[in-house]
């Protein structure tokens, strides 16, 4: 009897891609902390969950009438989590980002802040990481969103973006 691999997972999220010039300041942190990541994804917020979206009718429509928008987020100093995490908070643009997932989701969703994953934990091996430092490099970081980007990852594979929203304004 002839043993068969089941089929990888393909995934779908939203997100928000840095605009360049704060991506290369943040991804080449990234790609210090955890290459792994850094390949598969550029620097990002995650907007929406694959878990999260609607069926995929609803959500291009909801997500074509977004129309042109604009997010300004702020980002604190970067933390460690107890699983080796190392991610930044938004320290501004709150209200905004969940208005937008509210736009999306339809209702206000599970509760989810924005945050920009610096060293994903399953990727975390433990060796300390000089946080001052990468606060240093990082002091004051404000990104201004203007584009969701529909991604899919298949399996291991690195996130393809699919489809745009939101033309730049």
């Amino acid at each position: 009897m002839e043993e068969t691999t089941p089929p990888l997972a393909t995934r779908r999220q939203l997100s928000l891609f840095l605009p360049e010039a704060q991506r290369s300041l943040v991804d080449s942190i990234r790609q210090r902390l955890d290459p792994i990541q850094h390949a598969l994804i550029p620097a990002h917020v995650t907007l929406c969950r694959d878990e999260e979206l609607p069926d995929w009718h609803e959500l291009t429509q909801r997500l074509d009438r977004l129309g042109q928008f604009s997010i300004t987020m702020q980002f604190g100093d970067p933390l460690e989590l107890p699983d080796g995490c190392v991610l930044m908070r938004e320290t501004m643009g709150t209200e905004q980002f969940k208005l937008l997932r509210q736009s999306i989701l339809g209702t206000a969703g599970p509760a989810y802040s924005a945050h920009l994953t610096l060293l994903h934990p399953r990727n975390a091996t433990g060796v300390l990481h000089d946080l001052a430092a990468i606060g240093r490099e990082l002091a004051g970081l404000v990104v201004t969103f203007r584009t969701i980007s529909l991604i899919e990852q298949c399996g291991f594979d690195p996130w393809q973006v699919k489809a745009e929203y939101g033309a730049a304004i």
